[in-house]
């Protein structure tokens, strides 16, 4: 088994898991070197900031990346997807992922917010995984939770100014007093976590880089919305739902009629 009954637990209880499965040296790498030639490739996006890069010119044609099948095999790694199984149950759909990259020194931070407040899932049933391509620490900005935060309801989200990897964050009354983990990985380590998990992380200004990629997974027992609102922020960032490529990883597609796209 790649992620053990108390994991599984663990991921109940606290809306996050950190299992002790991990990619093997060879695939770090590899993850590495895809990473550093998309980041290279798109010079004109935010490292923070390249959404989908399993797709084909990303979700909108934007994306300068001839390695996209490269990130749509690494989502259907079998460790991983007998976690999401563990999780969601048998029937999964890949519907997208992100490269967030923080730049040495000048790495954008990303406000504590919730995925589910932007996300067409209906109902929601999702799981994210955060593979580590760097190693991920307190300096150079990663990954912090509120533990047990995805059993209480979605909150309003603000929108600010700043110059962050997302422009909503959570209204600072229903987070402030509470107390962030820091999620510490080593480059081939991952992290799973619920959609309504408030999480975020802090700028990156040490002299190391943080990168990694992140895959979401969803049920396929749940609706993609595809009226759902496009993510557009004010920086030029733009998330595309109503024409965006889902894939049928494991299991049957049931009455997803949304799903589109199956890879061979």
């Amino acid at each position: 088994m790649t992620i053990t009954r108390s994991e599984i637990e663990h991921y109940k209880r606290k809306g996050y898991v950190s299992p002790s499965w991990q990619l093997p040296v060879k695939k770090i790498d590899l993850l590495k070197n895809n990473i550093n030639k998309i980041i290279k490739s798109n010079s004109d996006i935010r490292p923070e900031q390249i959404v989908c890069p399993h797709i084909e010119g990303g979700t909108r044609g934007e994306l300068n990346n001839i390695n996209h099948e490269y990130f749509l095999r690494l989502a259907y790694t079998n460790e991983i997807i007998n976690m999401i199984k563990a999780i969601l149950g048998n029937d999964i759909i890949l519907w997208g992922s992100q490269i967030f990259s923080k730049p040495a020194f000048d790495g954008m931070a990303v406000p504590m917010h919730q995925d589910s407040h932007y996300w067409p899932i209906e109902p929601m049933s999702t799981c994210s995984v955060w593979i580590a391509a760097d190693r991920s620490t307190e300096i150079n900005g990663c990954l912090t939770v509120i533990e047990g935060s995805h059993k209480n309801e979605t909150y309003k989200h603000v929108t600010n100014n700043n110059k962050t990897a997302l422009n909503a964050a959570i209204d600072n009354k229903y987070i402030q007093n509470k107390i962030k983990k820091h999620i510490l990985l080593e480059p081939g380590q991952l992290s799973l976590h619920h959609s309504n998990l408030i999480h975020g992380s802090n700028k990156n200004i040490s002299p190391y880089r943080r990168a990694g990629i992140v895959y979401r997974y969803m049920s396929s027992k749940s609706k993609f919305n595809r009226k759902a609102k496009n993510h557009n922020q004010k920086d030029g960032h733009s998330v595309n739902y109503s024409d965006r490529p889902i894939w049928l990883i494991n299991g049957k597609k049931r009455d997803n009629t949304l799903v589109k796209y199956f890879y061979k």
